[in-house]
């Protein structure tokens, strides 16, 4: 797909992309290699296991090779990238859905990733606006963004379990947080419930379950720390995190 919109913008002499990317084409990698508070020129190797993961870098790279392409035109095609995480807003049905779940289970709101994992999260609202500054800037300073890669950020709490918590208890006091559901158990969980889909496969479809290499990209600490966005095209969130 992202090949083909490349390629439609060369032929249709369109000069401009702003690729919406994801942090997960760089990382956690296969052997849970932690980043704490990296930036956009943080090294991280390894490879990127899971689906979601190897083809946003596929894209990544697409876009990469086709910046300073050629136009019909003559003119050149110019392309940057944007990396979010976790995006939460007012109609986020991942939070509907732990918010329901939490009601099945007396209120109660269990977490999976460890106290000390970091993990962004960013306001839909801040993520739009960066993209509307990136697009505007591209136009106004294509030899400064041409080629770069931007990841969003506002000043939401790194801590996943407490953004939900808090997120949720504003607008349901009775939901409390619970306990740190241990790795052993998801691990244990997961293998389990693989051998019983296998025994049982003509007579049971399960629908789909948390797997091992998500979960170790749950539990692994990959944040970043930046304001290379600000810098480069004036990005200032627009939302706190208290009205997001």
């Amino acid at each position: 797909g992202t090949e083909n919109v490349l390629r439609a913008c060369c032929v249709l002499n369109i000069p401009y992309v702003v690729y919406t990317s994801s942090i997960a084409a760089v990382g956690p990698n296969t052997l849970c290699e932690p980043m704490c508070r990296g930036n956009e020129d943080t090294k991280y190797s390894g490879e990127v296991e899971l689906p979601y993961g190897k083809t946003k870098a596929m894209a990544e790279k697409l876009v990469f090779e086709a910046n300073g392409k050629k136009l019909n035109n003559g003119g050149k095609l110019t392309t940057c990238i944007i990396r979010a995480n976790t995006v939460y807003g007012e109609k986020a049905t991942f939070l509907r859905d732990l918010y329901l779940f939490a009601k099945a289970r007396n209120n109660v709101l269990n977490y999976l990733e460890p106290e000390n994992t970091e993990r962004n999260s960013t306001y839909v609202g801040n993520v739009a606006w960066m993209h509307v500054l990136a697009a505007r800037h591209l136009q106004l300073r294509p030899d400064l963004l041409a080629g770069q890669v931007y990841y969003c950020y506002d000043d939401t709490p790194r801590k996943g379990f407490l953004v939900r918590h808090q997120i949720l208890s504003s607008t349901d006091p009775s939901i409390r947080l619970g306990s740190h559901i241990p790795y052993w158990k998801m691990w244990l969980i997961i293998h389990l419930r693989r051998i019983i889909k296998v025994l049982l496969y003509h007579f049971w479809k399960p629908q789909p379950f948390l797997n091992l290499p998500l979960l170790n990209t749950i539990v692994t600490t990959f944040s970043y720390e930046t304001d290379k966005a600000f810098r480069h095209f004036g990005y200032k969130p627009l939302f706190t995190w208290q009205e997001s």
